[in-house]
């Protein structure tokens, strides 16, 4: 978009704004918290689109099989009371507008686990640890400087892993990518079936900026569809079928190539921003599209739950899976899980 270079002579600002903030917290001007158990920072240098809640619920599942008693903790990103803490649960009076769309996707996909909303990482931790946690999931968390981590993992986009190569206006990167010296791994996300010569690619440049970073890898693959009864079908219902797409995601590709990964021939599609807001008039739009195109509606589980329950669309679950089959080498980092 054209307007977005009038905004560019702010970039250097934006930059050094970012600089200067981590260098408060290297030097030790402004406090880290420490808490009293292992805390698992998953996070971004882009603004979304890498899979990262997908990730987070698999490390968390992941987590719970080894006998670990793990919570979530998050920011619950365009909810109404960003000073109020809330743990998420099975209360169906809990909305989008009160804990944001990520939390509720979260405590849907993880029954059991606590999910602490609050924008205070070190005060929900603290309530998480009362809850029973033995370990902390911080996600959204690498820009978070306030909370001491013991294992900071960075997810990189295997379509996008740069995110346009710019800070805003021009790009989508939170950080300049030399930020990644501070992380302790990458996981490359949604990799092709293909994999070996774009994370190569990737490697080469991360051997540029942190060559001592631990690099996994890992596929988004879809894992069921749920239809407007809340019928819960296998991905393969997807296949040969017509879809009108859409999504309010960082990058939709990616949500596009899990429903072609699945057999689906998309017709159509309607991206809107991340976290949209979806109004009745967009849900009415989209479903006159599909239907002009003789085609199903289909949207992610993170779209799913700013939905009205009989909203007449389908719904796309994604899990994350690591190509060596286990999560095994990424908690080698971590000696408190694996102990």
């Amino acid at each position: 978009m054209a307007w977005r270079y009038l905004f560019v002579p702010l970039t250097p600002l934006y930059r050094g704004a970012v600089a200067v903030r981590g260098a408060a917290y290297r030097r030790g001007w402004m406090e880290r918290t420490r808490l009293p158990l292992p805390v698992v920072s998953v996070g971004n240098l882009s603004f979304g689109g890498t899979g990262k809640t997908p990730t987070v619920i698999a490390l968390v599942r992941d987590l719970v099989r080894r006998g670990r008693r793990p919570a979530v903790l998050t920011r619950g990103y365009g909810r109404r009371d960003q000073g109020q803490q809330v743990v998420v649960g099975p209360d169906p009076r809990q909305r989008v507008a009160d804990v944001g769309d990520e939390p509720l996707e979260l405590a849907r996909r993880l029954p059991g686990v606590p999910v602490v909303v609050d924008a205070d990482r070190a005060r929900g931790g603290r309530e998480a640890h009362r809850l029973g946690a033995d370990i902390l999931v911080l996600d959204d968390g690498f820009q978070h400087l306030g909370l001491d981590r013991d294992l900071d993992l960075v997810l990189l986009d295997a379509g996008d892993p740069w995110s346009g190569g710019r800070l805003p206006p021009l790009g989508r990167l939170r950080e300049p990518v030399a930020a990644l010296r501070r992380a302790d791994a990458v996981l490359i996300t949604k990799v092709p079936r293909d994999w070996r010569p774009v994370v190569a690619r990737i490697e080469a440049e991360l051997d540029k900026v942190a060559p001592a970073l631990q690099v996994f890898v890992a596929r988004l693959r879809p894992s069921r569809v749920l239809t407007p009864a809340e019928t819960s079908q296998d991905p393969s219902v997807l296949e040969g079928r017509r879809v009108f797409a859409f999504a309010g995601l960082g990058r939709p590709q990616g949500f596009s190539e899990t429903l072609l990964e699945a057999g689906a021939e998309i017709v159509g599609n309607r991206w809107f921003a991340d976290h949209h807001p979806y109004s009745s008039r967009d849900l009415t739009e989209v479903v006159a599209a599909a239907a002009a195109a003789s085609a199903v509606p289909v949207t992610t589980a993170k779209d799913a739950v700013k939905l009205p329950a009989d909203a007449p669309v389908w719904f796309e679950e994604t899990e994350v899976e690591p190509v060596e089959g286990s999560w095994r080498g990424l908690w080698r980092l971590l000696p408190e899980v694996t102990a």
